[in-house]
């Protein structure tokens, strides 16, 4: 299922869209990759490689709009008729999710009134993404402040209030390592752009965000200035990390944690320079959890693993 976002007279409305795929919207990778997986000849090499895939298995491309809460589906046409009744349950079972999600979401707004009813989310989430007033449509990946990757066990049953990025990982699958130097040089990296994009639009609107948009001027596609004379504005509006006068979002590095041996995740580091310098630098706080130990190690350097009491 991919993400992206929909609102209306929004020109920062890429920053709210996927950030691994250049602030655009995420289906095309999501349509492309269940072509691949529904072919037999793709099954067939995978099998070979250890990774079987259960014939009656069938891929289904999806969409989540983070501003609406709605899932859209794709291909519909291509679902099997074996599968006709999974495909109505799983379209009641996004329904009540996204209702769920939105109803939650809303009681984060300022300008929202406190509802109880889950029916009535929907259509109010909806109306902010239309509505050409609303200077926030969704506050996005604001307030953000980990990365944790690891088995599912490590987090289940535990409230994160959205704050945190989630990635499955189980190092026991992963003895060589590869797996693991793929999450952190990719998926980390595109975490540390989000991180840095709102902690330093929070710490400095003016110079390093956008200000208002309720000041802003739009040039051409480029981007847009503040008022009739400025430079182009670079970061995100302070509708996007600000409550009013007070910050929403919390300015602090991205924690990325690791359930996964420190050497394995020491050799990854040394083989890679963004990972030095982001790690070196500080600009990420990178925490491993012994999966043998069960104990918190913050990484200091490559001979400094520091145990978190």
């Amino acid at each position: 299922c991919a993400h992206g976002s929909s609102s209306d007279n929004n020109p920062y409305e890429s920053a709210l869209d996927c950030g691994a795929c250049g602030g655009n919207h995420g289906i095309s990778n999501e349509r492309a990759l269940a072509v691949m997986a529904n072919k037999p000849q793709v099954r067939q090499v995978l099998a070979q490689k250890g990774i079987p895939i259960p014939p009656d298995t069938h891929f289904l491309p999806g969409q989540h709009d983070t501003t609406t809460d709605e899932v859209e589906l794709f291909d519909l046409e291509e679902v099997p008729a074996t599968h006709r009744k999974d495909l109505l349950r799983l379209q009641q079972d996004l329904q009540e999710a996204g209702e769920k999600n939105s109803r939650e979401r809303l009681t984060r707004f300022p300008d929202e009134p406190v509802t109880r009813e889950v029916y009535q989310a929907l259509p109010r989430t909806k109306r902010r993404s239309v509505d050409w007033s609303q200077v926030r449509p969704e506050w996005g990946l604001s307030r953000h402040t980990a990365f944790i990757v690891g088995r599912r066990l490590l987090t289940q049953g535990i409230n994160l209030e959205g704050r945190t990025f989630l990635h499955s990982y189980d190092y026991l699958q992963d003895p060589s390592g590869k797996y693991l130097e793929l999450i952190m040089t990719a998926p980390m990296i595109v975490g540390n752009w989000i991180n840095m994009e709102h902690y330093f639009s929070t710490v400095d609107p003016l110079v390093y965000g956008s200000g208002s948009k309720v000041y802003h001027n739009v040039v051409g596609r480029l981007g847009v200035m503040y008022g009739s004379q400025s430079d182009l504005c670079v970061g995100l509006p302070v509708q996007t990390v600000f409550d009013g006068e007070t910050p929403y979002h919390e300015p602090m590095r991205l924690f990325a944690i690791f359930e996964a041996p420190l050497e394995r995740i020491t050799t990854i580091i040394a083989r890679h320079d963004i990972l030095q310098r982001l790690t070196r630098n500080q600009w990420i706080n990178l925490v491993a959890l012994d999966p043998v130990t069960m104990e918190f190690f913050l990484f200091q350097s490559p001979d400094d693993w520091r145990l978190i009491h």
